[in-house]
């Protein structure tokens, strides 16, 4: 036997018998395996891979079989058709027929491909004749691999008008055969896998070998799908066997999802494609011949799906909760293309005859199988409607929405001498107290500020504004009309918007009202700019006007409208702001902290819309704020906190937080300020109400993200079902859902707290509701301590900033003394 010459030790073997190859295996083996992977040739590396599966393979033991051959084997095969993969893509752009050279060198790389798909088959097909049953963990590099070629070869072959560039006809039977042949090694492969068992004692990386195999030829069932019917019905039955045959040890790791998708969109494609069949025939008039057994072909492969769907939705069925819509939508579409369906397409008789007994009796058992299933049923009796309209498919719309359309209908259609009755019907609903019916009202007026003249929105928007401006401000319904006011600005033309500004100029007082419910985002550029610029001088007067006077609560409704247009101007147009009136604005804004106590705001509604509103034009400033600034608010928050703050006061804490992540906190303050952020956020997660809870999350998460202060984020999650809560909110997992008793019970208390707001606000005191439940009382937690000790640390801090500024007041060291004092009996008491 050669030592050296490759091509002698290939020509020597070519004269081996059987049993010399058996004998000489343990010698031979390395070399061939060496000279393998050393073999940059295309031809000779076919011709050694040939050599090892046709000649040494079969004396290779089962046991030996992954380590000694395929592991070694099979990556290099696979670079091998990479290469030539990459070949064929780069020189087919240019084939054409007069260039033979380029021709001959695309059909020699196609004979390779042909080859090589050729001793793979032959690989494969050498396995299927053993008498023993094979095990996965024996051929584990094999499925895997060879299921790599066959959705490539099959891509490629699917794509082959566009790499080939319309040259088709030149290597036509070269790709044919490299079609075949990789239908051949497909068809093997499946005979392999089904003769392999599996049973309790598997392994895990047997399972997920499996699981990885049906998962892949589902994937190739996407590519082969227009291909071949017996090729696609044929890899869609491998599926379906192989799931059914290792059930119990696959269910919980198959995407049953993806396999229903795929079932029921095949079923539908081949389903329309009966139909097109149909209707060609009929509009030919030919009843028999090519179309006619094409037709009959395709209604069996549409029993094929039909039946294949049964089967594995009957051992599946647990696992569709979430893919029921899926299988409803099916039924839909079908039902919608068949007699008595309206849209059907026209057929012949004896065409919807055959569908309907070969196809819709073979989908029957499943509508059986689905109708006891709760998800199903839930999904079919949902609070959606089907909306089918002529040339439009299937779209799921709620009962608001078809109210809506068919109420805007009703206002196209009213005549002009019933419109004054139109528009108070509109306003009056509007106006009224059901949120819901103030919703559809407002829809249903941007619709005629759309569907009529530019002059009829133009007069409306004037009508509204002026509403606004003499309706207490305080009232539902002027948040109500705000809102109108807001989507209606949109609607108007661009000199019908200047004119609205001209006749409610922004730097007049009395109508700060006004503007503070409009979007500055509907203004042109030009007119946002100047508008933004007069509402902050107008809104900055207002402000100075009465923190230099007596700063009297009861004067307050005219500054928090103030502060109102200021957000307004800073949302929507602050990067137009010149930078000299940005520092007036953070500079009033400052001085409104200096002056706010935890308990007056807890017990006046006009101060808690006053911080409120402080907290969201921070927002727009965060990265300006000094060291003093950022340790008064987070004082004041703590402070407040521990006094039980309502929920749209947590509700605008929780946004103020989520804008801290932008935020370096200065050193001097991050002793006082960093665990008063995590107490805060600690609290704000583990909140009961379902809306702060779920905007903590949000605010958490966009804190997470973007804070430099790394430490402060796990001091936040102070307990193992807030962490866990925040990790099902990132991982998108879906909370323990709500029983159906307390949801009852929360949606109860949420009217009784919703009536008696409104009739508060319309001075109706008494509530006729049922009373609310009185809130538990429960020890003090260690966050709370915290937090309480993290004020007075603060506080100390802002006293110390304060002494460095100026001369303090001579009741100071008095008020520190009694402090002193507090402070010391509180010590005595806790040890």
């Amino acid at each position: 036997m050669s030592q050296r010459d490759p091509e002698l030790l290939l020509q020597e073997l070519g004269g081996w018998d059987w049993e010399l190859c058996r004998r000489e295996l343990p010698a031979v083996l390395p070399r061939l395996l060496s000279l393998y992977q050393e073999s940059e040739d295309w031809t000779e590396h076919i011709r050694v891979l040939r050599i090892l599966t046709e000649m040494f393979l079969p004396h290779i033991s089962l046991a030996d079989l992954e380590q000694t051959f395929f592991s070694k084997v099979l990556p290099k095969t696979l670079q091998l058709f990479d290469n030539l993969m990459y070949e064929l893509s780069s020189e087919a752009k240019g084939l054409t027929s007069q260039n033979t050279e380029l021709r001959c060198t695309v059909r020699n790389l196609l004979q390779t491909m042909v080859q090589l798909l050729e001793t793979l088959t032959g690989c494969v097909r050498y396995l299927c004749t053993l008498q023993e049953c094979v095990p996965l963990e024996s051929i584990r590099t094999l499925p895997s691999s060879v299921l790599y070629v066959i959705k490539n070869t099959f891509t490629h072959c699917k794509d082959s008008e566009s790499v080939y560039c319309g040259h088709l006809h030149l290597i036509s039977d070269l790709l044919q055969a490299m079609f075949k042949e990789t239908y051949s090694l497909q068809k093997q492969l499946m005979e392999l896998l089904d003769m392999i068992s599996m049973d309790s004692t598997s392994t895990e990386d047997n399972i997920t070998d499996m699981v990885s195999v049906i998962h892949t030829v589902l994937e190739i069932c996407s590519v082969i799908s227009n291909m071949d019917h017996a090729l696609h019905a044929n890899t869609w039955k491998f599926i379906i066997k192989q799931s059914l045959k290792h059930h119990s040890l696959l269910q919980c790791h198959l995407k049953h999802s993806d396999i229903l998708s795929g079932l029921c969109k095949d079923t539908l494609l081949s389903f329309q494609s009966c139909l097109q069949l149909a209707e060609q025939m009929k509009m030919s008039e030919i009843q028999e011949g090519t179309d006619l057994r094409l037709f009959q072909k395709t209604v069996k492969l549409c029993r094929f799906f039909a039946n294949s769907l049964v089967h594995y939705t009957k051992e599946f069925l647990s696992f569709f909760s979430d893919s029921c819509s899926q299988l409803h939508q099916l039924f839909l579409q079908i039902y919608s293309k068949f007699p008595p369906s309206l849209y059907a397409p026209e057929i012949l008789e004896v065409h919807r005859d055959e569908i309907s007994r070969v196809f819709l009796v073979a989908l029957d058992p499943l509508i059986n199988q689905l109708l006891p299933f709760t998800p199903f049923m839930e999904q079919v009796l949902s609070e959606k409607l089907e909306v089918i309209s002529t040339g439009q498919p299937a779209a799921p719309i709620t009962l608001y929405h078809y109210v809506c359309v068919h109420l805007c209908s009703f206002i196209a259609s009213t005549p002009p001498s019933h419109f004054p009755q139109l528009e108070y019907a509109l306003l009056d609903a509007v106006l009224g107290s059901s949120m819901i019916t103030s919703l559809l009202a407002m829809d249903s007026w941007c619709f005629l500020a759309r569907y009529g003249t530019a002059e009829l929105c133009a007069h409306h928007v004037v009508v509204i504004a002026h509403l606004i401006k003499s309706w207490p401000s305080d009232s539902y319904q002027v948040s109500a009309l705000g809102v109108l006011l807001r989507r209606m600005l949109f609607l108007m033309a661009p000199d019908h918007q200047v004119e609205f500004a001209h006749k409610f100029l922004p730097e007049e007082v009395e109508n700060l009202a006004v503007w503070q419910h409009i979007s500055l985002k509907a203004l042109n550029p030009d007119l946002r700019k100047r508008v933004a610029c007069q509402l902050c001088v107008a809104g900055l007067a207002q402000c100075r006007r009465w923190l230099n006077s007596r700063r009297a609560l009861g004067e307050l409704r005219p500054v928090n409208t103030a502060l109102s247009v200021l957000l307004a101007a800073c949302n929507f147009a602050g990067d137009t702001l010149e930078a000299e009136l940005q520092a007036s604005v953070l500079g009033v804004l400052s001085q409104f902290w200096s002056f706010l106590q935890a308990k007056q705001v807890s017990e006046e509604p006009s101060l808690q819309q006053t911080l409120c509103l402080l907290l969201h034009l921070l927002e727009f400033f965060i990265q300006a704020l000094d060291a003093e600034l950022i340790t008064q608010v987070f004082a004041l928050q703590s402070s407040l906190f521990r006094l039980d703050p309502p929920d749209h006061i947590r509700l605008a804490m929780v946004d103020f937080l989520s804008s801290m992540g932008k935020v370096f906190i200065p050193q001097e303050a991050q002793r006082q300020v960093v665990p008063q952020l995590s107490c805060l956020f600690a609290s704000l997660l583990a909140d009961q109400t379902w809306l702060i809870h779920q905007h903590a999350l949000e605010a958490f998460t966009h804190f997470a993200e973007e804070t430099s202060h790394e430490d402060i984020v796990p001091q936040c999650l102070n307990s193992e079902e807030t962490k866990n809560k925040v990790v099902s909110f990132l991982a998108k997992m879906r909370q323990v859902e709500e029983t159906i008793e307390a949801r009852i019970e929360r949606m109860k208390q949420e009217r009784i707290i919703c009536s008696a707001q409104l009739m508060k606000k319309d001075g109706e005191l008494e509530s006729t509701g049922e009373p609310l439940a009185k809130r538990a009382c429960h020890p003090p937690s260690e966050e709370q301590y915290k937090s309480a000790v993290g004020t007075m640390e603060g506080a100390v801090e802002a006293v110390k900033l304060l002494l460095r500024k100026g001369s303090p007041p001579a009741w100071l060291a008095v008020k520190l003394e009694a402090l002193h004092t507090a402070i010391a009996t509180l010590r005595d008491s806790v040890r």
